[in-house]
């Protein structure tokens, strides 16, 4: 070869490798520099300051003190000056998956990304994110360990990838099923109990309806959802568990699909058809069922513990004398109240650049970060002390928007801890005991037990959450299942929504009574027919792994 070609053919390798070495956002894996032991102290400072960028939802709230931005602020500043590591926002996105698949096309992907699963599968698939064991084993917090360690090997469990670690997942804290709701002082207006069964959940709606307990000439026996799902109490006294993957009989089955939900939903169909169940359901908007409730027409509803968080807790606005009271109702045969339990991994998974150089100084920020909204450390709650002006305008435990990395962990039972936390405090008398981020909830709990209803709604929403819907949550019947699988399939990216749409047309149309009842078996064929089978064999493969 001619020298002169020669050199045109080194300085051509050399662009190459430049280009490719700089899309990353970190270095090369040649390049990386070797980790120290005292690196990987979960507290340590580094000496000089290590820099992150990082990929992040849009913003729409600003809840930061004047002067704060998303990148320089109280919970920020914490985790800077505790270790050194700063983070650098790379870009704001609201669709962080077309975000990121156009990303990965490029090479141009930042050193941390909150991810969705499918993301984070494309992302091991192509080799471009950090195996984070090591880093997980050596530097993560106690408390974030602790955390983790609640959930068993359920939540781990979904990102790892031939055993290794391969990303941070995001919490879904337990016992978040479906509660019953019920208008308390309607129960003793006409006379009632509080339901235990499917039967006395039916009755107790019948009796509202028929006695006309609102006193509207309007009164509705129970809202329903527009895809019928918040009674899914209703569906699992018949051992139904519609949208989700279940074991049965040594194998994963769809539970939509199963001869149970036939029987659910020829039961449901028939308290539709007597006006147990609002006739409008299907076409309620959100907010339009909220509304029955808040203007006092309807006295029974299926919500999570957190409904003090939503517009129902405007009903006392209206209604004064409303006493809402949780129950887990309709128990099974067995006296069992019972559910499945949903994905362990909530929000999505923080994975790491594979060229970053430093992964364990993002678990570093996760540990300071985990501290400083949940208040876990006498560091922590001492630091906000110090610094009572530069607080959050929402220093709430869910506030996480402003933090270094925006994910929120928590304890799979921290619904009882919580609850407990209150109750021993209350007991006591010792407010001084309560959890630094659970005061709120304390003093609310206090203040509704001076004045009743006669608190803000806001103050009346904290107590109904925090100490009616937390205590039933964890109520002593209650049996929840793991899920037989959480993930998704090559064959669901292509066929899952046309089949959801099937499913969601054919159970409202039973329920209404647009079909027939063996209509559901047709449904079911159809369903097997046109990409049910293949998922099911490929979920199968997948939790066998």
């Amino acid at each position: 070869m001619h020298k002169r070609s020669k050199i045109a053919s080194l300085l051509m390798a050399c662009m190459v490798l430049v280009v490719f070495s700089g899309c990353s956002g970190g270095n090369s894996d040649n390049a990386q520099p070797q980790i120290s032991e005292q690196d990987y102290e979960p507290y340590g400072k580094y000496e000089t300051p290590v820099e992150f960028t990082i990929g992040r939802n849009t913003n729409h709230v600003n809840n930061l003190p004047p002067g704060d931005t998303i990148e320089d602020n109280l919970a920020t500043r914490y985790v800077e000056d505790r270790v050194n590591v700063k983070a650098k926002v790379a870009w704001e996105t609201d669709d962080m998956d077309q975000k990121l698949s156009l990303s990965m096309t490029t090479g141009e992907l930042p050193d941390v990304m909150l991810v969705s699963r499918e993301i984070f599968n494309q992302l091991v698939d192509n080799d471009l994110i950090a195996d984070m064991t090591e880093v997980y084993e050596k530097t993560a917090s106690e408390g974030v360990k602790n955390i983790y360690g609640s959930y068993g090997d359920l939540l781990l469990d979904q990102v790892k990838v031939d055993g290794k670690i391969m990303g941070l997942p995001m919490t879904n804290i337990g016992n978040q099923h479906q509660l019953l709701w019920i208008r308390k002082d309607w129960v003793d207006k006409v006379g009632a109990k509080l339901p235990e069964t499917a039967e006395d959940v039916w009755n107790l709606a019948r009796t509202f309806v028929e006695k006309d307990v609102s006193g509207t000439g309007k009164t509705v026996g129970m809202v329903m959802d527009s895809n019928a799902m918040n009674f899914s109490p209703m569906f699992a006294t018949h051992g139904a568990f519609p949208t989700n993957w279940i074991e049965k009989d040594g194998q994963v089955v769809y539970g939509s699909v199963q001869p149970e939900m036939k029987q659910a939903l020829a039961e449901v169909s028939a308290m539709y058809k007597e006006g147990l169940i609002d006739k409008q359901f299907a076409v309620r908007s959100s907010e339009e069922k909220e509304a029955l409730v808040i203007n006092g027409q309807a006295g029974i509803v299926f919500n999570p513990w957190w409904i003090g968080y939503t517009n129902y807790k405007d009903s006392i606005k209206q209604n004064p004398e409303a006493v809402w009271v949780a129950v887990s109702a309709p128990l099974d045969q067995d006296g069992k109240f019972r559910t499945i339990r949903q994905d362990p991994v909530g929000g999505g998974i923080v994975v790491v650049n594979k060229n970053f150089a430093h992964p364990e100084a993002i678990m570093k920020s996760v540990n300071l970060t985990t501290d400083f909204l949940y208040s876990l450390t006498d560091d922590a709650i001492n630091y906000k002390k110090e610094h009572p002006d530069e607080m959050l305008t929402d220093a709430s435990r869910w506030n996480n928007d402003p933090t270094q990395i925006p994910m929120q962990v928590d304890y799979d039972d921290v619904l009882k801890r919580y609850y407990e936390d209150l109750m021993k405090a209350d007991e006591s008398g010792d407010a001084s005991a309560v959890q630094e981020d659970r005061v709120v909830s304390f003093k609310a709990y206090q203040e509704f037990k001076e004045k009743g209803n006669a608190v803000d709604v806001n103050t009346y929403g904290e107590y109904l959450s925090r100490i009616e819907g937390q205590r039933e949550a964890n109520n002593p019947n209650l049996e929840v299942t793991p899920a037989g699988f959480y993930g998704t399939t090559e064959t669901m990216k292509l066929k899952w929504a046309n089949l959801q749409k099937l499913e969601e047309e054919t159970i409202l149309k039973i329920i209404m009574g647009q079909a027939p009842i063996d209509e559901f078996d047709t449904f079911v064929d159809t369903w097997k027919r046109t990409g049910g089978d293949e998922i099911t064999e490929e979920v199968n493969e997948m939790a066998q792994r």
